[in-house]
């Protein structure tokens, strides 16, 4: 079931050209990640007046993501240097091994965010493509016999690629509606497990919950999106030269 959620990722033409404009820098990252999972997303709809539209389901869509990471301090490196820092972390080797646990990031993302409903025997869907790019923090720790916990605080921005919302049998561009289209900001976790297979090879599943920072407003109404996901994904860690 993995292997066939990160085969889906790859056969996308954005997801490739995504990861062909990062092959170059393999070499030098000291590790990435790539993720496949499912979307459950909810659609926040809200008048006025403060009342939520009722009728709208949760829908399912898809989250393919390549994240680049690196430590925020490399305990090892610091075995091989002389500097001012160098002597503090080594004066301060609780605080160097903490730090040790904590990786920055940047993600970049394709996200499917989907939603069905019904109102007054009317049935409709919103189908949308999103790509969004972000910064992460990341603590990471060991558990037992390989296995280690993994939590993430994430921000991120997104734009629509292309959207749809089928109503009375018609289809709407939500590129023409401003509650869909333009800069979208979303911020939220994700925790999960990490496996160790080798010195440069991982696998991970988490759950991740991110959801909109800013309610976009149109016609009388504020939309928040409120994606929950269910993420596989591989870590690779490149060979230093």
């Amino acid at each position: 079931m993995f292997a066939h959620l990160i085969a889906r990722a790859m056969k996308g033409k954005i997801a490739v050209w995504l990861f062909f404009l990062f092959i170059p820098a393999i070499s030098f990252a000291q590790q990435w990640t790539f993720q496949a999972g499912v979307n459950l997303t909810s659609f926040d709809f809200v008048t006025s007046t403060g009342a939520s539209l009722s009728g709208i389901k949760a829908g399912s869509g898809n989250l393919y993501a390549m994240q680049y990471q690196r430590k925020l301090v490399d305990t090892a490196a610091l075995l091989l240097k002389s500097s001012p820092k160098v002597i503090y972390f080594n004066q301060n080797p609780k605080l160097a091994k903490l730090l040790g646990k904590i990786k920055w990031g940047i993600e970049l993302n394709i996200n499917q965010y989907n939603a069905v409903g019904d109102a007054v025997n009317m049935a409709y869907s919103y189908q949308t493509d999103y790509i969004g790019i972000g910064p992460s923090i990341q603590l990471t720790q060991k558990l037992y016999k390989g296995f280690s916990v993994q939590a993430n605080a994430l921000l991120q921005l997104s734009q629509l690629l292309h959207g749809n919302q089928w109503v009375n049998n018609r289809f709407m561009d939500l590129r023409n509606d401003k509650q869909f289209n333009g800069i979208q900001g979303f911020g939220g976790f994700q925790i999960g497990l990490q496996q160790v297979i080798s010195d440069q090879l991982w696998l991970s599943i988490a759950y991740r919950q991110v959801s909109s920072l800013t309610a976009m407003q149109s016609q009388g109404t504020t939309l928040s999106i409120n994606p929950s996901s269910f993420v596989f994904g591989i870590i690779i860690q490149p060979l230093k030269n």
